[in-house]
């Protein structure tokens, strides 16, 4: 497996590219579909202190500067608040993943715990509540009760 480097506060700047020569801007252009089906971009938008067992390229906040250095960068913080607005109108829009499974289950619980890493609580809730309100009560029983237990205190 090839791990991949990448600077947090550049990329999450828009100022350098990752490591598939997208910038954020790029990403926060995806269609769709693009959002859907590309799996290799919600973990530098929402960066997280673990590695993913989702994708191979490796890529996370493997020491305790970075993770500072996020957190003492404004532009970096207003930016992953971005993109987490920018996720939740891509799941506003849509309806294909209101069913029982779907891999986006796991994006959200990805940013609510990146947003409560980086930036702040108060993010992390207010994306969580703002999420909650797109399930309704029939997609509620759809959903395991351990998910819903688990976007709620992640």
């Amino acid at each position: 497996m090839q791990k991949f480097e990448i600077d947090f506060v550049n990329f999450l700047t828009n100022k350098e590219p990752d490591f598939n020569n997208r910038f954020l801007q790029d990403i926060w252009e995806y269609s769709d579909i693009e959002i859907e089906h590309t799996h290799d971009f919600i973990q530098i938008l929402f960066p997280l202190n673990e590695e993913s067992n989702a994708v191979s390229h490796g890529i996370f906040l493997d020491s305790e500067e970075i993770i500072r250095n996020i957190k003492n960068n404004e532009a970096v913080k207003n930016n992953i608040i971005k993109s987490s607005k920018w996720f939740l109108s891509f799941l506003a829009r849509n309806s294909h993943w209101k069913r029982k499974h779907d891999h986006n289950y796991f994006r959200v619980t990805r940013i609510i715990k990146s947003l409560r890493l980086l930036v702040s609580d108060q993010e992390a809730n207010k994306f969580y509540e703002s999420f909650m309100q797109l399930v309704d009560e029939n997609l509620k029983s759809k959903i395991n009760s351990t998910t819903l237990t688990y976007w709620e205190n992640a």
